[in-house]
């Protein structure tokens, strides 16, 4: 699986929010990685990608996370971010994606051009 980064584009449909993590290459993936609610089902998370995106899933693999616990240090107190859910997702067919899909490589194309 390749290396999953906090930046990603979030995307709502279904009431089932979304967050795609950035691949190592925009060609040929074959399974993709996602961060949604703790509440979104594996038969979910599958019809929302075959009938908004068209995309061929062929097996959803989901991990239920905790939020990491941190403290305040001016107050003294600790806290809880939220729980999340991650959702590994095997395509039958590979996929490409546009160079503009995430707008980190479109920052990084302008630096290199400039």
């Amino acid at each position: 699986m390749a290396k999953q980064q906090k930046l990603g584009r979030l995307i709502y449909f279904a009431s089932i929010p979304l967050r795609l993590t950035l691949p190592d290459s925009l060609e040929n993936i074959k399974e993709v990685a996602f961060r949604t609610v703790p509440r979104a089902t594996k038969i979910e998370i599958k019809r929302v990608l075959e009938s908004v995106y068209g995309l061929e899933v062929e097996k959803v693999n989901t991990l239920n996370m905790d939020g990491k616990k941190k403290m305040n240090r001016r107050k003294g107190f600790f806290y809880r971010e939220p729980a999340y859910k991650k959702a590994y997702v095997i395509l039958r067919n590979p996929v490409t994606l546009s160079k503009d899909f995430f707008p980190l490589n479109a920052l990084s194309a302008e630096k290199e051009s400039k």
